[in-house]
């Protein structure tokens, strides 16, 4: 495939349309079983926190979980409806900002899936959300949520050069599609700014559409995180390396971590 076009700054609407979500990340299905699971398991009323198109809250409801869930951005909770109503399901979601919300009810585990937790930009709004959580998790209760461990070689990239992601088919029209990168890194503030760009593409690889997006996020280190949980009052955390519950033993692992507010 030929190397991309210079993308025009003024075509970054900044996160992902709503319409273009799941067709870009509906592929990653990995830890669905994973907090289904985890969510049947949790004798009581479950909470997702950036729950977006419903990619995983919809299987909670579709396994008779009793969750709830929230999102900053009104147009994917849209979305999660339209698609809830197809199914015969009423989800209970409203707009909220992970940094600071407020819901009538405690819940014996919190979910934050698919690295959502990463948005948060500084280590304030980081223990503001971890407060949030605490705050709202039953006695016993459970926050749970997933990161990626940053790798060397990755950090290490030239910014400003584009990286091929993936290449997939739409799930609809069977149209071919490939992801595209181009970050930048503020490694001393441990932040990251990719403009991507979901491409639909025609014979031979000719661009047909573009549908660029904005990813901002701050990653996180596993010390680091062990020292924000303790800050943010979880009594006790524990981290694996996967979501088989393997222990984190490389930086090419993911990181899912659960702190219990005792």
């Amino acid at each position: 495939m030929k190397e991309p076009r210079e993308l025009d700054a003024s075509s970054v609407l900044g996160y992902i349309a709503p319409e273009h979500y799941d067709v870009a990340y509906g592929w990653w299905t990995a830890d669905i079983p994973f907090y289904v699971e985890l969510a049947k398991g949790a004798n009581g009323p479950v909470l997702e926190v950036a729950c977006g198109t419903g990619r995983v809250h919809l299987p909670l409801l579709q396994a008779g979980v009793d969750a709830d869930g929230f999102d900053l951005h009104p147009g994917f909770l849209d979305v999660l409806r339209l698609k809830a109503a197809a199914s015969g399901i009423e989800p209970r979601v409203t707009q909220a900002d992970m940094r600071d919300f407020t819901l009538p009810r405690r819940y014996a585990l919190i979910a934050i899936p698919f690295r959502a937790f990463l948005h948060n930009l500084t280590i304030e709004d980081e223990l503001r959300t971890l407060r949030c959580c605490r705050e709202h998790l039953e006695p016993g209760g459970r926050l749970v949520l997933d990161l990626f461990h940053p790798t060397f070689e990755r950090l290490i990239e030239p910014n400003g050069q584009w990286r091929h992601e993936m290449d997939f088919t739409h799930p609809r029209s069977g149209v071919p599609l490939a992801l595209w990168s181009c970050s930048t890194r503020d490694r001393v503030n441990q932040t990251q700014r990719a403009d991507m760009e979901l491409r639909e593409l025609g014979a031979g690889g000719a661009v047909l559409a573009r549908h660029p997006h904005r990813v901002d996020l701050r990653w996180i280190y596993k010390g680091e995180m062990e020292l924000l949980l303790c800050a943010a009052g979880f009594s006790r955390c524990e981290v694996a390396g996967g979501f088989d519950g393997r222990p984190l033993l490389a930086d090419t692992d993911l990181m899912i971590w659960t702190a219990w507010k005792d």
